[in-house]
């Protein structure tokens, strides 16, 4: 049982675990919602932190890393043996491990791929398109951000079943931390063979992300060994899980709108500004920071090592900056959401995001729309550092009497 730390009030206190509890889980994003009537809480559990509701609250704590470490970013820590590198840095150390990365996930860089990506997912629809339903989780949204990463580091794709496995292992079995630990323990020890294999042969011809990172520098120096793993890592839990999450959540809701399903259809054009309603709609992801200093911040007296949630669902869904944020709008006007975050730590896949998203609506729609929830069936979600959907049956073509 944890105990409160002399320095907050007990009515600042509030029980809320976005992790494992079933009436959160059951409606994350309402969850969320319902939490929204303070500015800033404490809750006790994962050893205590606070909670930020507000989006002005929540970006400034992103934009302010010299106050809001991300030595600690998930909540709960310890999966990894050591600081990762970059995602656990501050400034001016994550820039320099972040600057090798930022070209090859440019705008630019990041169109070069479309071609392949799309013919990804198209060959994982076909696989299911004429059968008239699907769990659309095993069958397009684990494996194809998957195969997505597998491709970009220059992994054999025959790997992607099970470090998919792995992943899922890895970031949601919260209940039982020896499968965690022996996710964990497999994924260093599969990562940790590539990048020994990589370095003995040198950069590829191809521009896959190690054979870029293996002509790259850090301080005027090459990367060494570990260094090489923490990116490998990093993209691994970055690259796999997010896209997953939000494209479930997504399709989820698609599922239940054959109306938004119609108009996207008849006009692609507007499938754009639907990803970017989507993305703010169901921000996934719940970083953690690390207060380095005693301040007064968003209404409480904060104590250096007091941990602190900064959820995009709740900045991505305040009233205070968006009309109706429990609605989808894909013709909103203005859409500032935090989805992926803010400051020097703002996700640096987020191009990459955006096209697999767009080009898996694009690529569902025309072969199986309108498609919708399987009677009887039931979505699970799980909860944690990432929200995401664990199961999504859905159906397609006529009704059966």
């Amino acid at each position: 049982m944890t105990v409160l730390p002399s320095h907050v009030d007990p009515a600042l206190v509030r029980e809320f675990d976005y992790h494992t509890d079933p009436a959160f889980l059951a409606d994350p994003f309402a969850g969320f919602d319902r939490v929204r009537d303070r500015r800033t809480f404490f809750s006790p559990g994962h050893g205590g932190y606070w909670v930020l509701t507000r989006a002005e609250d929540i970006r400034t704590a992103f934009q302010q890393p010299d106050l809001f470490s991300s030595a600690e970013f998930a909540i709960p820590t310890g999966v990894y043996p050591r600081t990762l590198r970059p995602l656990a840095l501050d400034p001016p150390d994550h820039g320099n491990y972040r600057r090798p990365l930022a070209p090859l996930f440019s705008p630019p860089s990041v169109a070069q791929r479309e071609p392949v990506l799309r013919s990804m997912a198209a060959d994982l629809i076909a696989r299911f398109a004429d059968q008239g339903a699907t769990d659309l989780i095993p069958s397009l949204i684990r494996p194809f951000p998957t195969t997505v990463f597998v491709s970009m580091l220059g992994l054999p794709l025959d790997d992607a079943a099970v470090l998919e496995a792995w992943n899922h292992d890895l970031l949601h079995a919260y209940d039982e931390p020896e499968r965690r630990a022996g996710a964990a323990k497999h994924i260093l020890g599969y990562l940790d063979e590539v990048v020994a294999r990589r370095m003995a042969e040198g950069p590829h011809a191809a521009d896959d992300l190690f054979s870029v990172l293996l002509q790259a520098s850090v301080d005027g120096r090459a990367l060494d060994r570990d260094e090489l793993l923490d990116y490998a890592f990093m993209l691994f839990i970055a690259g796999l899980d997010t896209v997953t999450a939000i494209l479930g959540f997504s399709l989820q809701q698609l599922a239940h709108r054959p109306d938004l399903q119609s108009r996207l259809l008849s006009d692609p054009a507007l499938v754009p500004a639907a990803v970017e309603e989507l993305l703010r709609a169901h921000a996934i992801v719940n970083p953690a920071r690390v207060v380095t200093r005693d301040v007064e911040f968003a209404g409480v007296s904060m104590r250096k090592g007091d941990r602190v949630l900064l959820a995009t669902a709740l900045a991505s869904r305040d009233p205070l900056e968006f009309d109706h944020p429990e609605s989808i709008d894909i013709d909103r006007q203005s859409n500032r959401h935090l989805a992926f975050g803010a400051g020097p730590h703002r996700c640096l896949g987020s191009h990459l995001a955006r096209l697999e998203m767009r080009i898996v609506i694009e690529e569902l729609l025309p072969r199986v729309s309108p498609f919708r929830m399987s009677e009887g069936s039931a979505v699970v979600i799980h909860g944690g550092g990432v929200l995401g959907v664990d199961s999504l049956p859905v159906r397609w073509g006529p009704e059966t009497p």
